[in-house]
């Protein structure tokens, strides 16, 4: 097997090198261009924040009703007030409320609402409240 030379090794690295340097170039270019894009296309939703309720936990000093904000809308949410309102028969026996410090477009945040009545025998509303934009 013949031994390849110093100017083959060479040619190979500057080969190699070109190739990076490309996929380099192309990938700041098409980030630059999607950053562009996106600044320009005006789709500028304000947040849109989707309230769920979700399991029941009991403790010694009542109950924990876990809860999932969802921001759908385009911008950034800080300070997601929610509130969670336990009624029997059309009338409100208890409601609760926190805040999500941080909702950042389409991301999911986790929370709790505490109660000294069980919700799972009442009915239960959870909605957002307000936000101010961060």
């Amino acid at each position: 097997m013949a031994k390849r030379t110093k100017s083959e090794d060479e040619g190979a690295k500057r080969i190699l090198e070109a190739i990076a340097g490309g996929i380099g170039a192309f990938l700041a270019l098409a980030t630059i261009g999607i950053i562009v894009w996106d600044g320009m296309s005006g789709d500028d939703a304000p947040p849109i924040v989707i309230v769920e309720a979700g399991a029941v936990h009991e403790h010694e000093n009542g109950f924990v009703l876990e809860l999932s904000a969802f921001n759908s809308g385009d911008a950034t949410a800080a300070e997601v007030a929610v509130e969670g309102t336990l009624s029997r028969e059309g009338e409100i026996v208890e409601t609760s409320e926190t805040t999500f410090d941080y909702l950042p477009s389409g991301s999911r945040r986790r929370g709790g609402l505490f109660f000294q009545a069980d919700p799972r025998t009442h009915d239960v509303a959870v909605k957002a409240k307000g936000y101010v934009d961060p």
